[in-house]
């Protein structure tokens, strides 16, 4: 039997793996090489479907040694200068990407523009690999005037991988979101807003900058997103909002600022909510809650993100149906996939998903 190659950068890492466990229980025709810089590594479960492979994203062309036969790259690890980016684009091999904060997404988006893109480059860098944003869409894709909020409540007790201080650690540097009178800047950890979460957990919620709130609105009928967080101990929350606020988080060294962010413990539930307002298309209004619980956390919800895209590419492959371009996670007509579809692999992976429609009530 000829297996199918995937390529899992990163993939010895928290996410990485657990992205390589998904798909290779999924997809018995699945190969998996696992890339990493350390040779010896042990990988992270047996089976004789698990390839080590050596790769170091800082050279100039990363993918030089690869095998030419690669169906998908599943990018888990930082790419700081896009070469992995450039090197799979240029061998026009389908990439999905989870690791990319705002600043570094769009500069990709720019770069690519350059690109002969003769394959898919899926940026699914949202909250929790894109899961967030997708599961907004599908419950907005009927509406119109659509307002969409996120929460998410970090727990501090959940697993986290190292790259994850570098997605956070922006709380002094202004963006802008979309509203409904138009594009605005703000500042992250302000604005708060009171969200009760799955777990019963009440609290605030601040701004932080996610990709979120940039495709979210490229739908034509969504007029704002934004996201907020909180930790789930309140006096955290309350003493990063204070270094933010106070600026004395400037002037912390880059090193303090990742130990404050970067204390992953063993694992616990990862909780979302997103609460959404629009019109249905009799003109009523609608308002909706999603609650998601993913009792495997945070890490696990983000490489259920790149699986569920990558299973799409990898069945688009087979069909020989893939379309070049760049991709987000909001693109779900693209990727072949129904809303029931969507839904059903989430709640088979183990996480809760439950929908909340106001309207009906009022």
């Amino acid at each position: 039997m000829n297996l199918t190659k995937v390529f899992i950068v990163g993939g010895y890492g928290t996410v990485g793996s657990q992205i390589a466990k998904i798909l290779h229980d999924r997809h018995p025709t699945l190969e998996l090489l696992l890339g990493g810089r350390s040779a010896g590594k042990p990988l992270p479960f047996a089976s004789t479907r698990l390839k080590p492979f050596l790769l170091d994203i800082s050279k100039s062309d990363p993918l030089a040694h690869a095998p030419d036969d690669l169906t998908l790259i599943i990018s888990a690890v930082n790419d700081p200068d896009d070469t992995l980016l450039l090197a799979a684009v240029r061998r026009q091999i389908p990439l999905i990407d989870v690791t990319r904060w705002t600043e570094r997404f769009s500069r990709s988006i720019e770069r690519l523009k350059n690109e002969n893109l003769g394959s898919p480059v899926t940026l699914a860098s949202g909250w929790m690999g894109g899961t967030v944003a997708l599961l907004a869409s599908i419950h907005t894709a009927t509406l119109q005037d659509v307002q969409i909020h996120l929460h998410a409540l970090y727990s501090m007790q959940d697993k986290a991988g190292p790259d994850s201080t570098d997605y956070m650690d922006r709380m002094t540097i202004p963006f802008t979101v979309t509203t409904p009178t138009g594009v605005k800047e703000v500042t992250p950890m302000s604005d708060p807003v009171a969200v009760t979460f799955p777990n019963g957990f009440h609290t605030k919620c601040y701004r932080l900058d996610t990709p979120d709130h940039m495709t979210l609105v490229k739908a034509q009928n969504v007029t704002t997103a934004d996201f907020r967080i909180a930790f789930d101990h309140k006096l955290s929350t309350f003493a990063l909002v204070s270094l933010v606020k106070s600026r004395i988080w400037n002037l912390l060294g880059k090193r303090t600022r990742q130990k404050i962010l970067y204390n992953p413990g063993a694992g616990s539930p990862h909780h979302v909510v997103i609460q959404i307002n629009g019109r249905n298309l009799h003109g009523v209004k609608v308002k909706r809650q999603v609650e998601i619980t993913d009792p495997k956390g945070q890490t696990h919800l983000t490489a259920l993100g790149a699986a569920i895209f990558a299973q799409s590419i990898l069945r688009q492959s087979e069909n020989a149906t893939v379309v070049p371009g760049i991709l987000f996670p909001e693109d779900f007509g693209h990727f072949e996939m129904t809303a029931d579809d969507i839904l059903q692999f989430y709640r088979s992976e183990g996480v809760q998903i439950v929908i909340h429609d106001e309207t009906k009530k009022e």
